[in-house]
């Protein structure tokens, strides 16, 4: 009767742990595809900087909230002049957080 239920037990914990493991999987992926869409408008936004259009004229080419394009805007001049959208991501990520 104890092994029967050690096993019972082995199989509900191996579950749980391929659940887990998949669960991860799928956030992570998740993360990981919202953070390459991000980069991507960050690296589209650094060329609108550099060639001098206003926030305004950014957020019309990209459809995107001018209150999200100031604050892209903001951080690259922090930034200026290395324009890595690595760490430009990373400071507005810890500043929505």
């Amino acid at each position: 009767m104890c092994e029967a239920l050690r096993e019972l037990f082995a199989d509900d914990l191996r579950e749980s742990r391929e659940e887990g493991i998949m669960e991860g999987r799928n956030v992570g992926k998740l993360e990981g595809k919202l953070e390459g869409a991000a980069s991507k408008v960050i690296e589209i936004v650094i060329k609108k900087y550099k060639k001098g259009c206003s926030v305004k004229e950014t957020a019309d080419m990209l459809e995107e909230p001018q209150t999200l394009i100031k604050q892209i805007y903001d951080v690259i001049g922090q930034c200026a002049p290395d324009y890595n959208v690595e760490t430009i991501y990373k400071i507005l990520l810890d500043k929505t957080i």
